[in-house]
């Protein structure tokens, strides 16, 4: 059991809707939380290099941190072939690549036995018509997780693949490209941001969609 009373965690993606419920419940186990999101005073753009040695200053003036949660994304919509390559490019840039480039660059600045949790989804369990490129980048960063961990054993740092179902985030009302089918009932985000702080404390290497329920 991990317990995070006087943790540091950084949480990107945090003004999000699942952010910002993840902010609250690592704050609520006593965690200081470094909060990192899209607003004008806590933007960062994890996709440039300049956006990554933001995080990076950041987290070094700190000392380093205990943990991290990738909570940022974007998502798309549209039948593979009526896409433009700009709106795959992007959307691989922002879901897959951008994360990826963030962890590497931070992995000195985490501490031994701590955490890194990305936030993938439902989708690479479920594969979704409409959705090819967004499947894809959320593929790979979850393909990464199970490499990262068995590189971090040494320094005991857990990585955690969340693969939350579909939640009442908003997310889906402001795609980066096409508009969303019609949606059934979402998962609340407070629930799903409470689910993924139990895994992190208990230590728990996945958090596949049945989990959630």
């Amino acid at each position: 059991m991990a317990y995070l009373g006087g943790k540091t965690y950084l949480v990107i993606g945090a003004t999000g809707g699942l952010g910002s419920s993840l902010v609250n419940a690592l704050n609520s186990r006593g965690a200081d939380v470094l909060a990192l999101g899209n607003t004008q005073n806590m933007g960062v753009d994890i996709t440039t290099e300049a956006g990554r040695a933001q995080v990076v200053e950041l987290v070094s003036v700190h000392g380093g941190i205990d943990g991290l949660v990738v909570a940022s994304g974007v998502v798309g919509f549209g039948l593979h072939g009526s896409i433009s390559s700009v709106n795959i490019a992007r959307i691989i840039e922002i879901d897959l690549v951008g994360p990826l480039q963030l962890v590497n660059k931070l992995l000195p600045h985490i501490h031994d036995e701590g955490n890194i949790t990305l936030i993938t989804g439902a989708v690479v369990d479920f594969p979704t018509l409409g959705m090819v490129a967004y499947t894809a980048a959320k593929a790979g960063l979850s393909a990464s997780c199970a490499v990262l961990r068995g590189e971090l054993r040494s320094r005991k740092i857990n990585v955690l693949d969340a693969r939350p179902p579909y939640t009442e985030t908003g997310l889906v009302t402001r795609p980066l490209f096409g508009a969303a089918p019609t949606m059934k009932q979402g998962l609340d985000p407070a629930d799903v941001a409470e689910r993924i702080a139990v895994g992190i404390e208990s230590a728990e290497t996945e958090l596949p969609p049945g989990l959630f329920s």
